[in-house]
C-alpha cells in the first residue's frame, strides 16, 4: 500500500484505504508467527488467565483477533485510524474505538490494559512515539507491550542496501515511514520498558527457492534439534521483521 496521509485515508482515499485494509493481515499474522508469540508470552506472564484486558493496535481487518479468540482470549479491545473491521471478526472485539495513534490519546484510562499489541502498526505512524507513550500510559503495571518491526540488519536487508541505497521495507512504494534499529529502540522505547525478549520472524519462502532453499531448510531443521539458540540466530540472520516482547517498568 503506498502512503497515504492521515486526511487523505480519512477523507481523499477513504475508499481506496478500505479497500485495502479490510482485507489486510500483515505477514507475522498471515503467517501464525504472531500468535505463537503471543500465547507464549502471554502464558509465561499471566498463567492460564484468559481474562486479561488485551488492546490490539490498529487491527485493521481483525485477523490477529479472530487468532486470539480461537486459543481462548476473548478480553479484547481494539482501536485504529478507521473501522476496516471485517463483519466476520467485529463481534470478536469487547470494544473497538477510533483514534488517530500518532497524536491523540488512546481512548481509554490508565492502567486499563495488561497487554498490547502492535503488529507491524508503528513503522506506518507519523509519530509512533507519541504511541509509545500512549501505551505506556494506558498499561497496568509490569503490562506486556509487544511490537514489530522490520529488521533493518537481517542479511536480506543489509544486501538490498549494499545493491539500492535503501532499505527495501522502507521504499518509495509502501507506506512504512520510521525506522526502528537497536538506538531508537533504546532511546524511544527502552525508557518506558524493560526488554522482556527479542524474537525473529522470517517468512519460510526462503526454503522453497532452488538448492539453496533446501540447504537452508536442511540447515535450519538440523540447527533446531542440536541448539534453540543456534536456530535463533539463523531466525535472526534471514528476518523479516523483529520483535519486541516489553514490560512496563
Amino acid at each position: 500500500m503506498k502512503y497515504l496521509t492521515t486526511d487523505e485515508l480519512l477523507r481523499k482515499n477513504k475508499e481506496e484505504a478500505h479497500g485495502i485494509l479490510e482485507n489486510c493481515t500483515g505477514k507475522s499474522v498471515r503467517d501464525n508467527f504472531a500468535i505463537k508469540i503471543f500465547a507464549k508470552y502471554l502464558a509465561d506472564s499471566f498463567g492460564a488467565d484468559k481474562t486479561i484486558r488485551i488492546l490490539d493496535l490498529a487491527p485493521a481487518s481483525g485477523g490477529f483477533v479472530k487468532q486470539a479468540s480461537s486459543v481462548g482470549y476473548n478480553n479484547i479491545a481494539g482501536v485504529d485510524l478507521d473501522d476496516y473491521l471485517q463483519d466476520n471478526n467485529r463481534d470478536l472485539f469487547k470494544e473497538f474505538k477510533t483514534a488517530d495513534l500518532s497524536w491523540r490519546p488512546i481512548p481509554w484510562s490508565d492502567q486499563f490494559f495488561d497487554v498490547v499489541t502492535a503488529w507491524c502498526v508503528l513503522p506506518h505512524l507519523e509519530n509512533p512515539f507519541h504511541c509509545i507513550r500512549e501505551v505506556h500510559r494506558t498499561l497496568n503495571k509490569n503490562g506486556l507491550f509487544i511490537f514489530t518491526a522490520p529488521y533493518l540488519a537481517s542479511k536480506p536487508s543489509t544486501d538490498y542496501f549494499v545493491k539500492y541505497k535503501d532499505f527495501g521495507s522502507y521504499r518509495s512504494s509502501n507506506n512504512h515511514l520510521v525506522l526502528f534499529p537497536g538506538g531508537v529502540v533504546a532511546k524511544s522505547v527502552l525508557r518506558y520498558f524493560e526488554l522482556v525478549n527479542i524474537e525473529y520472524h522470517f517468512r519460510t519462502k526462503i526454503f522453497y527457492k532452488g538448492l539453496r532453499g533446501r540447504l537452508r531448510r536442511m540447515i535450519y531443521n538440523i540447527s533446531k534439534s542440536i541448539s534453540l539458540s543456534l536456530s535463533k540466530k539463523l531466525a535472526q540472520r534471514w528476518a523479516y521483521n523483529i520483535v519486541y516482547i516489553l514490560r512496563k517498568k
